[in-house]
């Protein structure tokens, strides 16, 4: 079965603390593979998007593959996609 994960503020699955207030409620969504090595990041209409950064440059993205590599940017807050997908909550 897969697994798909909030990413916002109060209330959703993952939840990012952002002292800017930048993330919308229901930011984005996480879908991890099944060997848990990438996943598959949506925005959902976000008000200050969410980007990428790939090779030094920032990338807005509506869907994509990430990489726990990757850093990646809701709005003002930036979190490596390591750390957003060790906060997958346990079901």
């Amino acid at each position: 079965m897969i697994l798909a994960y909030t990413i916002g503020r109060s209330g959703a699955d993952i939840v990012l603390n952002d002292p800017a207030q930048s993330i919308s409620k229901l930011h984005a969504e996480l879908t991890l593979s099944p060997d848990g090595r990438s996943a598959y990041l949506v925005d959902c209409g976000s008000s200050n998007g969410t980007f990428i950064q790939r090779h030094d440059t920032w990338e807005q993205i509506k869907q994509d593959i990430v990489n726990p590599t990757d850093r990646i940017r809701f709005g003002s807050m930036v979190i490596q996609a390591a750390e957003l997908m060790s906060r997958v909550p346990r079901r």
